[in-house]
């Protein structure tokens, strides 16, 4: 099977040099020069987690050929649709196109391929960009994983097949629930990549400091009572299922409780510093608005009032547009203090 990786940032060089580590004809897709030449010449290192050099293939978008049998889309959510009406030509019929982006993004890929040829999901491990050529798996290598199912629900032969290849990158899960499955996601990084982002800060740091803690709590708790008014079914990712019962509380001592079991759950990612944060340090727009600002606006639509996801996108989108300074983020959770004020 022969496969185009678009994106390949952080996340996606860490796939792209395992999967061709696992033998499989990959090709690395991205226009950005100095990664795609590093990579060329010396092939996709990785550090960290695992420590690892890999030759892959890497290409431009414009040295596209041939048919590709799998499109794996690892792209910013901004440039989904032009990557994906780019490489169409160059997909077989029978092509399966694979979402693994945060936020919802088979809501834009539905708009090039029919619905029977789309699968979506969700990586469970974090990645850092060092630099041309080099990423950072910043979780332990027991996180490299997949999980993933259909557009359409049912567990299908293709889906099987996906599944075999994947397996190249860790452990992977197959769901006929992909909402269950992106909600869970979303509610991860509307956690934990959007705090941190908004306080320009690691998970480690965020796990830390109980007020920061706090946070994460009441922020968690507005993604569960979506899902749940929403009557979507979540997915188990990483140990991190957001139901009331797991992550809701009434009182204090609840809360506590909750907060611990974001602790268990995120310990191994202490490392990791938001996909947002290394936008916005690289002088580049984030996906602010299709993380906690897609948790915002289902919020509205089902008059869930969600003040901890607001302040988020708030935040960081000053920070984004150099409104208020990312070295003093941390100073942002007094923002927060005044939440619990009102």
């Amino acid at each position: 099977m022969r496969i185009a990786l678009l994106g390949a940032g952080a996340i996606g060089t860490i796939i792209g040099a395992l999967l061709t580590e696992g033998g499989h004809d990959a090709e690395l897709v991205d226009n950005y020069k100095e990664h795609v030449e590093a990579l060329r010449a010396s092939g996709a290192k990785i550090v960290g987690g695992i420590e690892k050099s890999v030759p892959v293939k890497a290409i431009y978008p414009d040295e596209l050929s041939g048919k590709y049998d799998l499109v794996i889309s690892l792209t910013k959510h901004n440039a989904i649709e032009e990557s994906l009406l780019n490489i169409k030509p160059f997909t077989r019929d029978s092509a399966i196109i694979l979402t693994l982006q945060n936020g919802m993004p088979e809501e834009k890929s539905k708009r090039i391929f029919q619905e029977s040829n789309l699968m979506g999901g969700g990586v469970e491990f974090s990645g850092t960009f060092m630099g041309p050529g080099v990423s950072k798996l910043a979780s332990g290598k027991e996180t490299l994983g997949v999980s993933f199912g259909s557009f359409e629900g049912p567990v299908t032969d293709k889906v099987l097949e996906v599944q075999k290849i994947m397996e190249s990158v860790g452990h992977t899960e197959i769901t006929d629930n992909l909402k269950g499955v992106r909600w869970t996601k979303l509610t991860d990084n509307s956690c934990f990549s959007g705090l941190a982002t908004a306080l320009g800060c690691t998970v480690g740091e965020i796990l830390d400091d109980d007020f920061a803690m706090d946070c994460i709590a009441y922020t968690g708790m507005e993604c569960a009572d979506i899902i749940a008014k929403l009557g979507i079914k979540p997915v188990e990712l990483f140990g991190l299922l957001p139901t009331r019962e797991r992550v809701c509380f009434d009182n204090s001592e609840e809360k506590e409780k909750v907060k611990n079991y974001w602790k268990k759950v995120y310990t191994p990612f202490r490392a990791q510093i938001a996909s947002m944060l290394q936008d916005i340090r690289s002088g580049k727009k984030c996906e602010i608005n299709n993380i906690n600002g897609e948790t915002v606006r289902v919020a509205k639509t089902l008059g869930i009032d969600v003040p901890f996801n607001r302040k988020i996108v708030e935040l960081v989108t000053k920070l984004q547009d150099k409104e208020i300074s990312l070295k003093h983020a941390w100073e942002n959770l007094n923002e927060f203090k005044r939440l619990k004020e009102v």
